[in-house]
């Protein structure tokens, strides 16, 4: 079999893209001339305007060498919505990665740690954490716009210091459902602002911690509030432990105050 037929089966190059040059692992790939290509905002038949400078996409190795895609994308002129560069099959746009190159790194991701996948993968942890941001973002697209009745509201500290998220979680299905930085009131209010008026009403009951920003958030996004909070028994008992802590404290004080005057006055007459 020619090197560039092989090539094409091993990357999966279809009409009208064929293999034209193989060098070591870095495999060219051209289009036919004369091709009529769609709109990318509307579909409709082109010729080419121009081709975008050549771009390399990392591709999954060939016999444990790093294998990479060269092409230069055509361009066309839409009346409509102007120059627009086309879609290509193997990769999505602004990645320097091909489609199944991205789905290995996302098996990978999901049983190792950033560090790992990047040493598995061969790439840098910057890239790394891009693939994952980007299998993030596809995911996220996918979600169908759905109301959470059972949610939990919780924070989560990130390392040492004083960092920490936001997490909305979905409880009858153990899902995260949001995320949004630090834990303020504001935090917890991005995710209300996703829902209509009628999507919170839906709501049966929510999960949280007696933390006053969240509270505050709940109260003001979520209609008949104060009947859906759950508080939790661990939060419930540390606050009430701080309070009878607090109560024994000024008690114990004013006792030590009245049993002092009791002794300077006994002490003076």
């Amino acid at each position: 079999m020619e090197v560039k037929e092989l090539y094409r089966q091993i990357l999966g190059i279809e009409e009208p893209w064929r293999v034209s040059q193989v060098e070591r692992i870095d495999v060219k790939v051209v289009h036919d001339e004369n091709m009529r290509w769609p709109c990318p905002e509307c579909g409709e038949l082109l010729t080419v305007y121009d081709h975008a400078p050549e771009r390399v996409w990392r591709h999954l190795d060939t016999c444990q060498f790093k294998t990479y895609l060269h092409a230069r994308i055509p361009r066309v002129d839409c009346p409509v919505h102007g120059v627009r560069q086309v879609k290509v099959s193997w990769a999505e746009a602004h990645s320097r990665f091909t489609v199944l190159f991205e789905r290995l790194a996302i098996g990978v991701l999901k049983e190792a740690n950033i560090e790992g996948a990047a040493r598995l993968l061969r790439v840098s942890w910057d890239e790394a954490w891009n693939l994952m941001e980007r299998a993030v973002r596809r995911g996220q697209r996918r979600k169908k716009g759905r109301v959470v009745k059972k949610m939990g509201v919780d924070e989560k500290s990130l390392g040492k210091g004083h960092n920490y998220l936001t997490l909305v979680y979905d409880l009858g299905e153990a899902r995260v459902e949001y995320i949004a930085d630090d834990r303020r009131r504001e935090s917890l209010g991005g995710y209300f602002s996703l829902l209509s008026l009628a999507q919170r009403e839906e709501i049966e009951a929510i999960a949280t911690d007696i933390w006053d920003p969240y509270l505050a958030s709940i109260r003001e996004h979520v209609p008949g509030a104060e009947e859906k909070l759950v508080f939790d028994r661990y939060h419930l008992m540390t606050h009430l432990v701080q309070a009878v802590d607090k109560v024994r404290f000024i008690f114990t004080k004013n006792y030590l105050n009245w049993l002092k005057n009791r002794i300077s006055a006994s002490t003076s007459s």
